[in-house]
């Protein structure tokens, strides 16, 4: 049965596949921003997760979200294997995973945007959207914030 995509899960998809993930099941993030807690614990609700499952736990300042859902994390895998062919049109899907992507490892420095840990398939995604990329970086740093816009917890209202 195809994955069947949202906004939601194209995010999720975004930030999981720059996350390290423990167990098959597990989906989770890390991050010392509490937005992003925030955004990630209400866009898992949406996703159909109870609150009461996701688990939220603080090491070292670094915080951990993440819950376990046997069904949304291979939904994600399966986002992953095809993101090229998934992602290959200018769309909300694709907005939104790209701003998951950002969320996840994304840095903004003298007006020029990278984000770490790109997979030759992830700037494969964002050179078949228009926009140039060299190794980390995303060359066309201003056509990225207009695409992501405030999908992105960290990008939203920065250009």
């Amino acid at each position: 049965m195809p994955t069947r995509l949202s906004p939601e899960i194209c995010y999720i998809a975004g930030l999981a596949g720059k996350t390290k993930q423990g167990e098959r099941s597990m989906v989770g993030i890390n991050t010392t921003i509490d937005e992003m807690i925030e955004n990630f614990v209400e866009v898992a609700m949406k996703l159909g997760v109870e609150p009461k499952k996701i688990i939220i736990e603080d090491t070292r300042g670094i915080r951990h979200a993440y819950f376990f859902h046997s069904k949304i994390a291979k939904q994600i895998r399966d986002i992953l294997a095809k993101e090229t062919k998934v992602f290959r049109h200018k769309n909300e899907f694709a907005a939104m995973f790209l701003a998951g992507m950002f969320d996840a490892n994304g840095k903004i420095r003298n007006g020029s945007i990278s984000i770490g840990g790109m997979s030759p398939a992830d700037r494969l995604v964002i050179e078949n959207l228009g926009m140039r990329t060299k190794d980390s970086k995303i060359l066309d740093a201003k056509k990225f914030a207009e695409f992501v816009g405030e999908r992105s917890v960290i990008l939203g209202g920065m250009f």
